[in-house]
């Protein structure tokens, strides 16, 4: 693993959350499903978003397609049931048509710390496979928001480095190679043109 690959790895959250100013999407657990997806509207990039309680921790998540399902089913379930195959995805259809509020919809919480690693992130949105984490204070209260592409932005950048590093080391390389000096040239034979030694008479 080269250098600039290394320190992005390490590289703290609080460094990435602000490369494309995702801010957060906060409600509250009671706020109503037909609010939450047009205030969502206004800020589509925030596809997580944050349930926090009456003493501002996060609580929970909710994803936007989750969101979208649960107004799409109350006015055309049949486009909600495409797809559908077992008991499981049956019975998730009847609460997405029952579902009115964000408490009815929210997962457990998505949250990283500002002092966790950019690959400590990753392995946390993997874990609840969400494209987005709400950055937290010690008491859950959310400071940020960072998004995954933000994370791979960061790492895009290190690749690049990488790249250039090892051109510039390739065309140094390269140029030390080609290039001889004086040095660098066979030694001529002794009586042969252009050689040191003169000729001697009998």
């Amino acid at each position: 693993m080269t250098e600039p690959v290394r320190l992005a790895r390490q590289t703290r959250v609080a460094s990435c959350q602000d490369i494309l100013a995702i801010g957060p999407l906060l409600v509250h657990r009671d706020d109503d499903l037909l609010d939450i997806v047009r205030r969502s509207a206004r800020q589509p990039a925030t596809r997580t978003i944050g349930v926090i309680d009456d003493d501002g921790r996060v609580v929970g998540i909710i994803r936007v397609l989750r969101l979208t399902e649960s107004i799409v089913a109350r006015v055309s379930p049949e486009a909600v049931m495409v797809g559908i195959k077992d008991a499981v995805e049956v019975g998730r259809f009847g609460h997405a048509v029952e579902d009115r509020i964000a408490g009815d919809i929210m997962e457990p919480p998505a949250t990283i710390s500002p002092e966790a690693t950019v690959s400590e992130a990753f392995r946390e949105m993997h874990k609840h496979q969400v494209t987005g984490l709400y950055v937290v204070d010690a008491a859950g209260r959310p400071t940020g928001y960072v998004d995954l592409l933000e994370l791979a932005i960061r790492l895009a950048d290190a690749l690049d480095e990488e790249r250039r590093s090892n051109s510039d080391r390739a065309s140094n390389g390269g140029g030390a190679a080609s290039g001889g000096g004086a040095s660098d040239q066979a030694p001529t034979a002794p009586g042969s043109l252009g050689g040191d030694a003169t000729a001697e008479g009998p």
